[in-house]
């Protein structure tokens, strides 16, 4: 599947070649091109979920629950939904090198998983741009702290400046983005460990426990299974990115405790931070809060590296979204350069319409649940409980119709269906746009409905319809000689 190596190919129009197609493109990584060991794992994980959307969670959980239900409902959200994603996209992108988009093939086809790509680079490209708001706020509170006026138009330019630092860190590779967490890291911990030291001497545990939620709704334990749905949403949004950190690990175990540890229970924690501000001072973005807590200079450093972690996460997002677009043809050997660049485009919105689209936040977030839950649900049942953890690894880049994972012109018409199914029954409990509920809400959780209905239904039709040929996929050899038809 490879040409001669050509590590000299970095020009922006230029293919990559070779053992470059595994690291900056779709070829299944070898073990030593693998960049993460336990440190850069768990560094690089940390630095990522230490985000726009842990804050952003934690604020909308404020409107309808206090502290202890809150805290309750977002780290056990969040480490159930970090989990459900994780499972199989962790153990099946880490034992055979996959991108996570080729990882979905055998489950939807050839042509159906790129279906799944258009809704992966919404995530990517929608959580990026979030992201970098909060890059651009954090910017203008720092000019404010220092007692200058912010212009108007200063949050947007600092969106652009976001945009041009994650390009520079992606563009240079795995090496670097692991160079920087193991830098920024121990810094954010710091600074964790101080947000929550602050809240607490400030207003004491005790007015943090007694504030009642913003906006709750009428009804009691319709705001407590909002806050359990906020915390699994949350958890599963991580969908996006972990295939591609899973794919970059050097042992099975730094592809699954790290993603777990810190997608789940820090991130639980950092989002329960985000409340307890959410309800002693009213506002979930910590950028407003940090300068009148810690002083001028704890508060500035404290955005500075809040805001460097916000590069990080984009970061992360841009490769993995880089790596996805070299499933459209055109795109599969063009320079590195290129497809980040390309990637970067969507988000000029941001620069333009900053405040207007992260209003939009919390309306992304249940999108997440609606479309990631039943995705993810499809791969765990297909890649544990069907498929055994096998994989016919060259049938992954084998566009001709004879190949194992092409199905009904492309498609595995089952699992698409199934996705479908599982939209339709996370919005049957919940509506999470009008805060419409169903009584089934009050025992199941919309994005656990989501996930396990169609997973189920999934395992039947496969088990019912193809249980032969799946039978056969696993029994099959891998097969001497050139590609067909190869996607790569």
């Amino acid at each position: 599947m490879s040409e001669v190596p050509d590590k000299e190919s970095s020009a922006l129009n230029e293919p990559f070649h070779g053992d470059l197609l595994s690291i900056y493109g779709r070829e299944p990584m070898l073990p030593e091109e693998r960049e993460y060991k336990t440190w850069g794992a768990h560094g690089t994980c940390f630095a990522y979920s230490i985000a726009t959307w842990c804050f952003l969670t934690g604020g909308i959980a404020a409107q309808y629950v206090g502290a202890i239900q809150g805290v309750v409902c977002l780290i056990a959200g969040n480490l159930l939904g970090a989990f459900l994603v994780s499972a199989s996209l962790s153990a099946g992108c880490h034992r055979y090198g996959l991108e996570q988009i080729d990882f979905c093939k055998p489950s939807f086809g050839q042509n159906g998983a790129r279906v799944v790509l258009i809704f992966y680079l919404i995530n990517m490209i929608g959580w990026s741009g979030l992201i970098l708001v909060m890059f651009g706020n954090g910017i203008v509170n720092i000019v404010e702290a220092m007692g200058f006026h912010a212009a108007w138009w200063l949050a947007g330019a600092g969106v652009a400046l976001g945009i041009w630092l994650s390009y520079i860190i992606t563009t240079r590779g795995v090496h670097l983005l692991s160079l920087f967490n193991a830098i920024i890291t121990p810094g954010l911990i710091v600074i964790v460990v101080f947000m929550f030291y602050m809240l607490i001497t400030t207003h004491g545990w005790s007015e943090i426990l007694a504030a009642p939620p913003l906006d709750p709704l009428p009804t009691p334990w319709l705001n407590y299974a909002i806050a359990v749905e906020l915390g699994i949403a949350s958890g599963i949004s991580w969908w996006g990115g972990i295939g591609f950190l899973a794919r970059n690990t050097k042992t099975r175990r730094n592809a699954i405790y790290p993603e777990i540890l810190h997608f789940g229970l820090v991130n639980g924690a950092v989002c329960s931070i985000a409340l307890f501000s959410g309800l002693v001072i009213g506002s979930d973005d910590p950028t407003r809060w940090m300068v009148p807590l810690g002083g001028v200079m704890m508060g500035v450093l404290a955005l500075a590296f809040v805001a460097l972690a916000n590069i990080t996460s984009t970061s992360v997002s841009l490769f993995a979204s880089g790596l996805a677009l070299r499933h459209i043809p055109g795109l599969r050997k063009r320079g590195w350069k290129l497809i980040i660049i390309l990637t970067c485009v969507p988000l000029a919105f941001f620069v333009v319409w900053p405040a207007e689209l992260y209003d939009l936040g919390g309306a992304f977030l249940a999108y997440n649940g609606t479309m990631q839950a039943p995705v993810a649900g499809i791969l765990l049942v297909d890649y544990f409980f069907l498929r055994k953890q096998r994989l016919h690894l060259r049938s992954i880049f084998e566009d001709a119709p004879s190949g194992l994972y092409y199905y009904t012109k492309g498609f595995n018409l089952l699992a698409l269906v199934c996705v479908v199914i599982g939209q339709l029954a996370y919005f049957g409990i919940y509506n999470p746009f009008t805060d419409e509920a169903y009584t089934l809400f009050r025992f199941i959780p919309a994005s656990i409905a989501a996930f396990f209905v169609p997973g189920l239904l999934y395992w039947a039709g496969m088990k019912f319809w193809m249980e032969d040929r799946i039978d056969g996929e696993l029994a099959a050899q891998p097969v001497a000689g050139r590609l067909v038809q190869p996607n790569l």
